[in-house]
């Protein structure tokens, strides 16, 4: 019975660390966008120039939004928002004039140049409740997590659990590990 109450408990407290997971997901979100307004910018668009420059400046919008898991429709709608900035362009795939590749311009790269060390002040003051071992200790969690549900997600697309129009395909996994 003692074997019992131990599960029951490490159910209750695995459902509250999700919940605790995804309600302060939420919060640094919310915090991400009241920063983020403020230089013109919003948390979906700065995924995607994230995503970019990880990339060297180039990728497709199906990659984008597997990178950033967002429904193609989505990225397709922050995209000509970018493209209406002047920090990507859309260029034909040389491999495959059907595709396009979205690639920073320079006008892109100066943005995110200057985007970087405010990324990096709004990094500081989320986690400035933290010490540098819990900060490498707290890296080191969501990298498992991370891989973990990655993992699990191949496991889906594989299965074809996911449903139509979500960003779940066969390169989404590979993408991110």
């Amino acid at each position: 019975m003692g074997g019992m109450n131990t599960r029951m408990t490490k159910e209750e407290n695995t459902t509250k660390a999700v919940m605790s997971i995804i309600r302060t997901g939420d919060i640094v979100n919310r915090f991400l966008e009241i920063e983020l307004r403020k230089h013109d910018t919003s948390p979906p668009r700065f995924a995607v120039m994230n995503a970019l420059f990880v990339h060297g400046g180039e990728m497709s919008p199906s990659n984008i939004s597997k990178w950033i898991f967002r429904a193609k429709h989505s990225v397709t709608s922050m995209l000509k928002v970018l493209v209406n900035m002047g920090y990507v362009k859309r260029e034909p795939n040389g491999s495959d004039r059907r595709s396009v590749s979205i690639v920073v311009t320079e006008k892109g790269w100066k943005a995110t140049e200057r985007m970087i060390p405010i990324a990096e002040e709004m990094s500081q003051r989320i986690l400035s409740c933290l010490h540098k071992e819990q900060i490498d200790t707290l890296m080191d969690i969501l990298n498992q997590i991370r891989r973990h549900l990655l993992s699990e997600l191949a496991v889906l697309e594989t299965t074809n659990e996911c449903k139509k129009g979500e960003p779940l395909e066969s390169n989404s996994v590979t993408l991110q590990q």
